[in-house]
């Protein structure tokens, strides 16, 4: 069972349920989309190289040039779709396993307030403790499922701590010590020279947040 997109399910406020759907909507279009740009920066690569091999014999050489530009535009590109991943992933995944603690302890649905806070891009210290939420406690499966569960959180949780790396970097300009990092953004606050720390993990990351509203969906249906 997933959650449904007209109309929230009992059990489910409508502020909660109206957030998860539009934010699985931008989830799943902006992997979609970050699936092309990522497929349009390898053509280019191909079409760069296969215009260097013409242009060996050849005065004018202007579609080299013009294909290094399309690859420089489609990695831009594909860096800035990331890091909107990122920003609307990792607030689904935080929303997402606030709503299940909620209903874990049967307290009443998230305030509007509430919900608006947790659709925004979490620090990367709320981000750490929503993940080490124990899935035990949030999701009645079966234990091969649970393992399941419990080995992607592992995987975040390195994520979050190459992402400490990076922020504690002591070559950064503005260096952080833990607590401050806790409180940085990811997509403003992650040194601009170095790789972006998601790189490896987006895949897992986007996997934990569009099962996040199926998941909510078995708890209230059980």
């Amino acid at each position: 069972m997933d959650v449904p997109e007209r109309k929230a399910p009992a059990g489910l406020g409508s502020a909660e349920h109206e957030a998860l759907v539009s934010l699985r909507e931008a989830v799943s279009t902006l992997d979609a989309e970050l699936r092309s740009v990522l497929a349009a920066e390898d053509r280019a690569r191909v079409l760069q190289a296969n215009a260097e091999r013409r242009a060996e014999q050849a005065r004018f050489a202007f579609e080299v040039e013009a294909f290094q530009n399309l690859g420089r535009a489609a990695f831009r590109c594909a860096d800035e779709v990331e890091v909107l991943l990122w920003r609307y992933t990792s607030a689904l995944t935080v929303l997402g396993i606030g709503i299940l603690e909620r209903l874990a302890a049967g307290g009443p649905p998230l305030s509007d307030t509430a919900v608006e806070r947790l659709c925004e891009e979490p620090t990367l210290g709320e981000f750490e403790r929503a993940i080490a939420v124990p899935v035990d406690l949030l999701l009645v499966r079966e234990e091969d499922h649970l393992e399941r569960k419990r080995k992607e959180r592992r995987k975040l949780l390195d994520f979050v701590e190459i992402a400490y790396e990076c922020l504690l970097d002591t070559t950064n300009p503005t260096p952080m010590d833990r607590p401050t990092a806790a409180g940085a953004r990811l997509s403003v606050d992650h040194p601009s020279y170095m790789d972006r720390p998601w790189i490896g993990h987006l895949d897992t990351l986007v996997a934990v947040a569009q099962q996040t509203p199926h998941e909510i969906g078995r708890v209230l249906k059980t």
